[in-house]
């Protein structure tokens, strides 16, 4: 087991060897909506898995499978030891916002134009849950990010919550405060928050750091701000930033993982921290620099 010593407390950043399946024996299956091509790649896994006595829960929403065996629901109803899906980070983002645990571990299939967080090919996708149904894996925990205004609680992020304009190519003026401390002032597009995870994302995009998954902290990220109003800020994991809507005529909206949107009217500070609960993806080994190095870092001739 890999941990990290925090505080006198251990904080288990890998699963080793854990168990994957169990008593039930039930995998849940989700597709990238509007990709007919990819219930093909969903079919031949669902026979893998069928082949091997394990029950599969096909997302009704997303995948349309020839398996008489394979069951259909919503992800919202989905109880199953662990989900896989078939797309991009897209994918894996609308799948984390329908599942009722967020605790369930994913498998992701890569089909996607970047895929950064999926784990195997389409190609490589069999050989791999060989390998996973016989527990030689590892499960990697993820940070996440909650949210909210004032009592008004959002969805937990997996990668970020961005504050951003209700009126589009409007600035808004923020007021940044760091555990109760002002620590900037100033306009932009919209400004973040984004988990170690989120940093290869939109925060990254934006002009943001990457931070390592092992790294306990956030990082803020302003988007566009003229004349470098606002700056980027890495900060301990344990601290709780607020964003406040300083115009009394600039409306927000914020958005969490690209996924849902909830207004915020001028003078409301929304609040971001770190979650109690984690995301868990699994891998078949601890392969994060080399997805760095294969999908984010740029090649050249």
């Amino acid at each position: 087991m890999y941990n990290l010593l925090i505080s006198g407390c251990v904080r288990k950043v890998i699963e080793d060897n854990p168990t994957i399946l169990s008593d039930k024996r039930r995998v849940g299956l989700v597709c990238r909506l509007g990709r007919t091509e990819i219930e093909k790649i969903a079919d031949r896994i669902a026979g893998f898995l069928l082949d091997n006595d394990i029950e599969v829960i096909v997302d009704s929403g997303s995948c349309n499978l020839l398996h008489s065996r394979a069951e259909s629901t919503n992800i919202e109803d989905f109880d199953v030891d662990f989900v896989i899906t078939i797309g991009g980070d897209g994918t894996i983002l609308y799948t984390l916002s329908k599942l009722k645990n967020r605790e369930t571990p994913l498998f992701c299939v890569n089909r996607g134009t970047v895929g950064f967080l999926t784990e195997s090919s389409t190609t490589t996708a069999i050989s791999a849950l060989k390998r996973i149904i016989a527990n030689d894996c590892i499960i990697v925990r993820n940070v996440n990010l909650a949210s909210g205004v004032g009592d008004r609680t959002f969805e937990d992020a997996l990668n970020e919550v961005y504050v951003v304009s209700r009126v589009p190519g409007r600035l808004l003026t923020f007021r940044v405060y760091i555990d109760g401390v002002r620590v900037d002032f100033g306009r932009a597009d919209g400004a973040m928050v984004a988990t170690p995870c989120g940093s290869s994302a939109y925060a990254l995009a934006a002009g943001g750091s990457i931070l390592a998954p092992d790294v306990k902290g956030l990082i803020f990220v302003p988007v566009c701000p003229p004349r470098f109003e606002l700056k980027s800020l890495v900060i301990p994991d344990t601290s709780v930033v607020e964003l406040e809507l300083v115009k009394p005529d600039a409306p927000g909206l914020a958005v969490v993982d690209g996924q849902t949107h909830h207004p915020v009217e001028p003078r409301e500070i929304v609040w971001m921290r770190k979650a109690e609960g984690v995301t868990r993806f699994i891998r078949l080994y601890d392969n994060y620099w080399d997805r760095i190095n294969t999908r984010l870092i740029p090649r050249t001739l």
